[in-house]
């Protein structure tokens, strides 16, 4: 079955069956009137796909297309708490049906059954939730209530694996994603938030690999045990790219590679900066002055042997971590997930779920277009998806139709979701081509 026959399925279980499933469980739909709960999650879903700042009147406009007319008011009042409910649950059952492109992204990736990228956003939320979504203060909102989105997402073939839905105030470390079971050869890519040294370890057990940033100030030895003073020791290097087998943490003493390198002094820079006015913002103290040192390198730790990816290599799989930041980013700027826009503590929960569950629909369409295609702009490719949603309403109960109109929206992200003409290469074009990259090595 080819990708457009089976996100047409998808896209048909998430509006038809699974919509009429989940209001067994979470009945928003009591007596069929005007809607069933199929048509009103066709009505909401697409209408928030095509305009997730969309009115009454908008989101009436759409139920019409679906074959459905009401008035505004009658969409107004279904923004309840039972909406809520419901759409939370839609949300929890269409994030487990897992799509994947057809075709790997770089020719890199697929030395790995999976590379996977886990990276966290998160979204205030009203302080009526404190309870169930405690928040941890800081820049969401009054910081009372807060919802936290950790995304598993594999780059290989486009597919978000796992999505858990926990409180503002977990640390990411804490996450039940740290310990989520990954096929053997798999490759998983982290930041310094989820950095354990025994979560790393127990990957290394079950052959699993791992790419992350060293946290400062862990411990590191040598092959034979003996302790190094890691910043003096770098700054002994003459090669270009350090590559060397170590151990790293004083209990578990893990085996793996440290790739090295020093950044721009612009990047350091930045990066004393920002460490500067975060430590002030904390506690009010300057950091120390290997602290500050330690922005002049990039330090990778890996357990992936030398022969299966060289240190250039890992500096553009590193990078590419970045991918599942703009993902957050089109989820807030193109879907509008973190507005808490609406009258009623209900109805924004209720647009939230909605507009989230706009973007995995979002996605599943993106996933027909060419993966393997370094031109590829995802943000354009997005874009387009929601200006064609509407285009969806007609064929929604007709597959065969369904499976043009995608097919239609695919030919059109294919020939027109491009990234722009730039100096330096995109993310997709250093996975293809390593060689590409820049400073990162220098």
């Amino acid at each position: 079955m080819g990708i457009v026959s089976r996100v047409a399925k998808a896209v048909e279980a998430l509006l038809g069956v699974y919509a009429e499933e989940v209001n067994q469980m979470c009945p928003v739909i009591q007596r069929e009137r005007k809607f069933t709960a199929a048509s009103l999650v066709q009505t909401l879903l697409l209408g928030f796909l095509s305009k997730p700042s969309a009115s009454d009147k908008e989101l009436a406009e759409t139920a019409a297309l679906c074959g459905v007319n009401v008035t505004p008011e009658a969409i107004r009042q279904r923004f309840t708490w039972r909406l809520a409910d419901f759409a939370e649950h839609l949300f929890r059952r269409a994030i487990g049906h897992v799509l994947e492109a057809e075709e790997a992204l770089a020719p890199l990736l697929q030395r790995f059954t999976r590379v996977d990228v886990l990276d966290s956003t998160t979204l205030a939320l009203p302080d009526e939730l404190q309870d169930r979504f405690p928040g941890c203060g800081g820049s969401h909102g009054s910081g009372k209530a807060a919802m936290k989105i950790q995304v598993q997402w594999d780059l290989r073939k486009g597919g978000w694996q796992e999505v858990s839905i926990e409180p503002g105030r977990q640390c990411d470390s804490k996450t039940p994603l740290q310990s989520a079971k990954l096929p053997r050869g798999s490759l998983r890519i982290t930041d310094l938030g989820y950095f354990d040294t025994a979560a790393l370890e127990i990957f290394s057990k079950n052959a699993v690999f791992w790419l992350s940033r060293l946290l400062f100030g862990t411990s590191v030895f040598t092959t034979q045990g003996a302790p190094l003073q890691l910043l003096n020791w770098l700054s002994e290097q003459t090669q270009a790219a350090i590559d060397q087998a170590v151990h790293i943490g004083a209990e578990r003493r893990i085996s793996c590679r440290l790739l090295a390198w020093r950044v721009p002094e612009e990047v350091a820079n930045r990066r004393r900066q920002k460490l500067i006015a975060e430590a002030k913002r904390k506690n009010g103290r300057v950091p120390s002055r290997e602290r500050l040192e330690w922005c002049n390198w990039m330090v990778l730790i890996t357990n992936v042997p030398p022969e299966k990816l060289t240190p250039q290599e890992g500096a553009v799989l590193y990078r590419a971590r970045w991918q599942i930041e703009l993902l957050f980013k089109r989820w807030k700027s193109l879907g509008l997930v973190s507005q808490l826009s609406g009258g009623t503590v209900a109805r924004q929960m209720a647009q939230l779920w909605l507009r989230l569950l706009a973007a995995t629909l979002e996605h599943w369409l993106v996933l027909t277009a060419r993966w393997s295609d370094a031109r590829l702009s995802l943000t354009k490719a997005s874009q387009l998806i929601r200006r064609s949603a509407l285009l969806l309403t007609p064929a929604i109960g007709n597959h065969r139709h369904l499976c043009q109109v995608i097919e239609t929206i695919r030919r059109a992200i294919c020939s027109t979701a491009r990234q722009n003409k730039r100096k330096r290469p995109n993310t997709f074009e250093l996975l293809n081509n390593p060689e590409l990259i820049e400073y990162a090595l220098t």
